[in-house]
Protein backbone atom coordinates (compact mmCIF):
# COMPACT_ATOMS: atom_id res chain seq x y z
CA UNK A 1 0.00 0.00 0.00
CA UNK A 2 2.62 2.27 0.81
CA UNK A 3 4.11 1.95 -2.44
CA UNK A 4 1.22 2.54 -4.34
CA UNK A 5 0.82 6.04 -2.04
CA UNK A 6 4.52 6.99 -2.88
CA UNK A 7 4.12 6.19 -6.58
CA UNK A 8 0.84 8.58 -6.79
CA UNK A 9 2.56 10.68 -4.82
CA UNK A 10 5.68 11.17 -7.02
CA UNK A 11 3.26 11.42 -10.37
CA UNK A 12 0.97 14.58 -8.92
CA UNK A 13 4.33 16.41 -7.78
CA UNK A 14 5.73 16.14 -11.28
CA UNK A 15 5.33 19.33 -13.22
CA UNK A 16 2.28 20.19 -14.57
CA UNK A 17 3.98 20.75 -18.47
CA UNK A 18 4.09 16.57 -18.59
CA UNK A 19 0.36 16.71 -19.44
CA UNK A 20 -0.62 17.98 -22.97
CA UNK A 21 -3.30 20.23 -24.08
CA UNK A 22 -4.76 19.57 -27.17
CA UNK A 23 -5.24 22.68 -29.70
CA UNK A 24 -8.06 22.19 -31.87
CA UNK A 25 -7.14 24.07 -35.48
CA UNK A 26 -10.09 25.96 -37.17
CA UNK A 27 -10.07 25.68 -40.76
CA UNK A 28 -10.61 29.76 -40.30
CA UNK A 29 -7.29 30.13 -38.18
CA UNK A 30 -3.62 30.34 -39.88
CA UNK A 31 -1.16 29.90 -37.09
CA UNK A 32 2.29 31.83 -37.85
CA UNK A 33 4.05 31.34 -33.81
CA UNK A 34 3.54 29.14 -31.12
CA UNK A 35 5.90 30.25 -27.80
CA UNK A 36 7.73 32.67 -30.29
CA UNK A 37 8.92 29.72 -32.68
CA UNK A 38 8.02 30.00 -36.16
CA UNK A 39 4.83 26.94 -37.14
CA UNK A 40 5.95 25.09 -40.02
CA UNK A 41 3.62 25.03 -42.72
CA UNK A 42 4.40 21.12 -43.04
CA UNK A 43 3.51 20.69 -39.19
CA UNK A 44 0.04 21.88 -39.65
CA UNK A 45 -0.91 20.67 -43.14
CA UNK A 46 -4.14 17.94 -43.03
CA UNK A 47 -3.89 18.71 -39.07
CA UNK A 48 -6.52 18.98 -37.16
CA UNK A 49 -5.47 19.62 -33.89
CA UNK A 50 -2.04 20.57 -32.21
CA UNK A 51 -0.52 19.02 -28.52
CA UNK A 52 1.03 21.95 -26.49
CA UNK A 53 1.82 21.35 -22.76
CA UNK A 54 -0.20 22.20 -20.45
CA UNK A 55 0.31 25.61 -19.37
CA UNK A 56 1.19 29.03 -20.57
CA UNK A 57 1.36 29.42 -23.96
CA UNK A 58 1.57 33.08 -26.72
CA UNK A 59 -0.06 32.32 -29.89
CA UNK A 60 0.06 34.90 -33.10
CA UNK A 61 -2.30 33.87 -35.45
CA UNK A 62 -4.36 35.12 -38.59
CA UNK A 63 -8.14 34.30 -39.40
CA UNK A 64 -8.32 33.82 -43.23
CA UNK A 65 -12.21 33.26 -44.15
CA UNK A 66 -14.19 33.88 -47.31
CA UNK A 67 -16.82 36.74 -47.31
CA UNK A 68 -19.37 37.46 -49.16
CA UNK A 69 -19.21 41.28 -50.95
CA UNK A 70 -22.10 43.84 -51.77
CA UNK A 71 -22.04 42.56 -55.21
CA UNK A 72 -22.17 38.96 -54.09
CA UNK A 73 -19.24 38.12 -55.01
CA UNK A 74 -16.92 36.03 -52.81
CA UNK A 75 -13.35 37.22 -51.39
CA UNK A 76 -10.78 35.81 -48.98
CA UNK A 77 -10.40 38.21 -45.64
CA UNK A 78 -7.46 38.16 -43.93
CA UNK A 79 -6.87 39.67 -40.94
CA UNK A 80 -4.19 41.34 -39.37
CA UNK A 81 -1.89 39.32 -37.38
CA UNK A 82 -3.24 38.76 -33.69
CA UNK A 83 -1.38 37.90 -30.72
CA UNK A 84 -3.43 35.43 -27.90
CA UNK A 85 -1.66 35.38 -24.35
CA UNK A 86 -3.45 32.43 -22.17
CA UNK A 87 -2.91 29.76 -19.84
CA UNK A 88 -4.49 26.02 -20.71
CA UNK A 89 -2.95 24.81 -16.89
CA UNK A 90 -5.77 21.99 -16.50
CA UNK A 91 -7.43 22.55 -19.54
CA UNK A 92 -7.77 19.15 -21.99
CA UNK A 93 -8.71 20.58 -25.21
CA UNK A 94 -8.98 24.46 -26.49
CA UNK A 95 -11.22 25.40 -29.36
CA UNK A 96 -11.75 28.48 -30.84
CA UNK A 97 -14.57 30.64 -31.06
CA UNK A 98 -14.77 33.31 -33.81
CA UNK A 99 -17.55 36.30 -34.21
CA UNK A 100 -19.63 36.16 -37.45
CA UNK A 101 -17.39 36.86 -40.25
CA UNK A 102 -19.52 36.56 -43.33
CA UNK A 103 -19.52 40.05 -44.47
CA UNK A 104 -17.54 43.18 -45.61
CA UNK A 105 -18.72 45.27 -42.73
CA UNK A 106 -18.01 42.17 -40.19
CA UNK A 107 -14.48 42.11 -41.28
CA UNK A 108 -14.12 46.03 -40.95
CA UNK A 109 -15.25 45.40 -37.67
CA UNK A 110 -12.92 42.51 -36.41
CA UNK A 111 -9.81 44.44 -38.31
CA UNK A 112 -10.61 47.00 -35.76
CA UNK A 113 -11.86 45.43 -32.88
CA UNK A 114 -10.87 42.03 -33.20
CA UNK A 115 -12.62 39.37 -30.98
CA UNK A 116 -11.44 35.74 -30.63
CA UNK A 117 -12.45 33.56 -27.33
CA UNK A 118 -10.84 30.44 -25.57
CA UNK A 119 -13.01 27.48 -24.91
CA UNK A 120 -12.84 24.44 -23.33
CA UNK A 121 -13.76 21.16 -23.99
CA UNK A 122 -16.90 22.04 -22.02
CA UNK A 123 -17.58 25.38 -24.04
CA UNK A 124 -16.30 27.23 -20.94
CA UNK A 125 -14.14 30.09 -21.71
CA UNK A 126 -10.92 30.27 -21.03
CA UNK A 127 -9.25 33.62 -19.81
CA UNK A 128 -7.08 35.25 -23.13
CA UNK A 129 -5.40 38.37 -23.44
CA UNK A 130 -5.95 39.68 -27.24
CA UNK A 131 -3.69 41.99 -29.14
CA UNK A 132 -3.18 42.92 -32.80
CA UNK A 133 0.91 42.53 -33.26
CA UNK A 134 1.55 45.74 -35.39
CA UNK A 135 4.50 44.56 -38.19
CA UNK A 136 6.52 47.42 -39.15
CA UNK A 137 8.62 45.01 -41.42
CA UNK A 138 7.52 45.79 -45.29
CA UNK A 139 7.06 43.75 -48.19
CA UNK A 140 5.51 40.19 -47.53
CA UNK A 141 8.72 37.90 -46.26
CA UNK A 142 7.71 38.91 -42.86
CA UNK A 143 9.79 37.66 -39.67
CA UNK A 144 7.13 37.02 -37.21
CA UNK A 145 9.29 35.66 -34.83
CA UNK A 146 11.19 39.10 -34.94
CA UNK A 147 8.20 40.65 -34.45
CA UNK A 148 6.77 38.68 -31.44
CA UNK A 149 9.90 38.95 -29.88
CA UNK A 150 9.57 42.65 -30.23
CA UNK A 151 6.03 43.21 -29.17
CA UNK A 152 7.04 41.03 -25.84
CA UNK A 153 9.93 43.00 -25.10
CA UNK A 154 7.60 46.05 -25.55
CA UNK A 155 5.68 44.61 -22.66
CA UNK A 156 2.41 45.13 -24.05
CA UNK A 157 -1.33 43.57 -23.70
CA UNK A 158 -0.74 40.31 -24.81
CA UNK A 159 3.33 39.54 -23.95
CA UNK A 160 4.86 37.29 -22.75
CA UNK A 161 6.49 37.15 -19.36
CA UNK A 162 7.29 33.90 -19.18
CA UNK A 163 10.42 31.70 -20.46
CA UNK A 164 8.88 28.24 -19.40
CA UNK A 165 6.24 26.52 -17.81
CA UNK A 166 6.25 28.33 -14.08
CA UNK A 167 6.68 26.04 -10.55
CA UNK A 168 3.30 25.93 -9.23
CA UNK A 169 3.14 27.05 -5.62
CA UNK A 170 2.01 24.64 -3.70
CA UNK A 171 2.97 24.87 -0.80
CA UNK A 172 0.31 25.17 1.58
CA UNK A 173 -1.16 21.48 0.33
CA UNK A 174 2.10 20.68 2.69
CA UNK A 175 1.20 19.39 6.11
CA UNK A 176 5.36 18.94 7.25
CA UNK A 177 7.89 21.41 6.92
CA UNK A 178 11.01 19.12 7.31
CA UNK A 179 11.28 18.65 3.40
CA UNK A 180 11.58 22.68 3.41
CA UNK A 181 13.38 22.61 6.29
CA UNK A 182 16.84 21.87 4.89
CA UNK A 183 19.36 25.20 3.86
CA UNK A 184 20.60 23.17 1.05
CA UNK A 185 17.38 23.39 -0.28
CA UNK A 186 16.89 26.75 -0.19
CA UNK A 187 17.99 27.42 -3.88
CA UNK A 188 15.65 24.42 -5.53
CA UNK A 189 12.14 25.12 -6.82
CA UNK A 190 9.39 24.06 -4.40
CA UNK A 191 8.68 20.93 -7.42
CA UNK A 192 12.39 19.84 -7.19
CA UNK A 193 12.11 19.44 -3.15
CA UNK A 194 9.05 17.44 -3.42
CA UNK A 195 9.86 15.28 -5.61
CA UNK A 196 13.11 14.79 -3.43
CA UNK A 197 11.54 13.97 -0.60
CA UNK A 198 9.07 11.82 -1.71
CA UNK A 199 11.79 10.12 -3.40
CA UNK A 200 13.73 9.29 -0.14
CA UNK A 201 10.79 7.69 1.62
CA UNK A 202 10.45 5.36 -0.77
CA UNK A 203 11.19 1.93 -1.01
CA UNK A 204 14.82 0.81 -3.20
CA UNK A 205 12.01 -0.98 -5.77
CA UNK A 206 9.78 1.94 -6.27
CA UNK A 207 12.93 4.23 -6.77
CA UNK A 208 14.14 1.70 -9.37
CA UNK A 209 10.54 2.37 -11.74
CA UNK A 210 10.55 5.86 -11.09
CA UNK A 211 14.07 5.81 -12.60
CA UNK A 212 13.20 3.84 -15.08
CA UNK A 213 9.84 5.79 -16.00
CA UNK A 214 12.29 8.74 -16.35
CA UNK A 215 14.81 7.85 -18.74
CA UNK A 216 11.99 7.02 -20.82
CA UNK A 217 10.48 10.93 -20.91
CA UNK A 218 11.51 13.87 -23.50
CA UNK A 219 14.69 15.45 -22.49
CA UNK A 220 12.52 19.21 -22.88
Amino acid sequence: MRTGITILCLLLLMPVSVFATTLRLSGDIDLLVLDGKKVSSLLLRGAESLEVDNGPHQLVFRVEKMIILPDQNRQLYVSPPLIANFNSQLVGQINFSLPRLETLEDTQTFTSTPHVSLLDGNAMPIPVKLDILAITQPGTNIDYEKATEAYNVANKQASSTQSSTPQSDDSTLLSKTNELDNPAYQSQTLTEQRLKYWFQLADPQTRSRFLEWTKSQPSS
